[in-house]
């Protein structure tokens, strides 16, 4: 295969894929935005394709039952985790999730986001036997009540997402639009925020009243203004990382993450291109973007200061955004806390050559958050934790 192309076959994600919770007509304009497809995806998108039946009579039957309560639901404003992929938004978000005031999309609404109210008591027991302990990118554990990003959701109940990217890889006009979402048709806005209004109201309504969501989702760093606009007492967390550390993390996550459930074989040089133009991209959008928040609601956070004292950082999160009930939070994380000293990190190899590469890429990043670069001229081979 020509570009190093690769043709994978057998998912480490069991049989479910991300496709799995999508709904019939939402297939249908799926398919008219023909994707490109090689024998190792036509699995999923015959799985895919059949569930999608099932999932839209779900969805018809929740909304009967449950749309005027959902309705009626009053949203409190969220608080967004923000940040590139791969940079800690996971562990920061599993950390402030164990504070009670705080709801989340669990893996129930991130799978199924259009019948999760209907449905979620029973398929979590199925679905729990078919799913992967451990996510295969970065050996983080797959719980169904652990809080799940948002964005998937969004993808699945409109397909106004850059995660189209997973299934059109090699057709970037189908998904780049999809990041700011200032290029959008006022109907187009109009049915995003609508779909994404009720997505929020029904965790809220699962959760309970007066919590408020707790989301995380890499993509809503490109999107604070849109955001703002829609809840201007929203706020932000944004969290960074050591540029070395995202640059190969993240290119292990594209081709896990791709590779289970994309359609096509991956050319792994456009891969990788795509991969730093985004990144780039957001330093540029939220370096401007962030300027535009009120004072007190963003914080910032270095993960290596939160991976060695969470409890300090988040300390300084509660401060700064003023929240109530830090010293719960401190009682309720502990469990979790003593489970990750035993968490093993991927780790990676890096020469001189892929170190001079991803500085000269992301030269940007070092010089914006404070990172030092690692002395090539005496780096033979360094393995770098993700």
């Amino acid at each position: 295969m020509t570009k190093r192309q690769e043709n994978k076959t057998v998912s480490t994600k069991g049989p479910f894929c991300v496709w799995s919770g999508i709904g019939f007509t939402n297939f249908i304009k799926l398919m008219r935005l023909r994707p490109t497809i090689r024998w190792s995806g036509l699995s999923r998108l015959i799985s895919s394709g059949l569930l999608s039946i099932s999932n839209s009579c779900f969805s018809l039957l929740e909304k009967l039952f449950f749309s005027r309560k959902v309705n009626r639901t009053k949203l409190e404003p969220p608080v967004f985790i923000i940040g590139h992929w791969r940079s800690g938004t996971t562990l920061l978000h599993n950390l402030m999730s164990m504070d009670k005031k705080f709801i989340y999309p669990n893996m129930g609404a991130m799978l199924f986001p259009s019948h999760f109210l209907l449905t979620e008591s029973v398929l979590k027991h199925v679905v729990k036997l078919l799913i992967p302990k451990q996510r295969p990118m970065d050996n983080m554990p797959v719980e169904w009540d652990l809080p799940q990003e948002d964005e998937t959701s969004i993808m699945l109940l409109h397909l106004m997402s850059p995660y189209l990217a997973i299934g059109f890889s090699d057709q970037p006009e189908v998904y780049d639009r999809y990041y700011e979402l200032d290029k959008l048709t006022p109907r187009e806005e109009s049915i995003w925020k609508k779909t994404f209004l009720y997505f929020l109201k029904k965790v809220t309504f699962k959760g309970g009243e007066n919590k408020r969501v707790l989301l995380k989702s890499p993509t809503h760093t490109f999107r604070i203004p849109f955001l703002l606009k829609m809840f201007p007492d929203a706020q932000f967390v944004y969290i960074y990382r050591d540029p070395y550390k995202v640059y190969n993390s993240t290119l292990h996550l594209r081709k896990t993450m791709f590779g289970d459930n994309g359609f096509a074989p991956l050319d792994m040089e456009k891969l990788e291109e795509d991969m730093s133009n985004i990144y780039l991209r957001h330093l540029d959008v939220y370096e401007q973007d962030r300027k535009t928040v009120p004072e007190g609601q963003l914080h910032e956070v270095r993960f290596e200061d939160l991976e060695e004292d969470p409890v300090d950082e988040l300390r300084k999160v509660y401060e700064q955004l003023n929240l109530p009930g830090f010293d719960d939070l401190v009682k309720n994380m502990q469990p979790y806390l003593q489970d990750q000293k035993s968490y093993k990190q991927n780790k990676y190899e890096m020469d001189a050559a892929q170190e001079k590469k991803i500085y000269e890429l992301y030269q940007k990043a070092f010089e914006m958050f404070g990172y030092d670069r690692l002395p090539s001229d005496e780096l033979l081979k360094a393995r770098v934790a993700s």
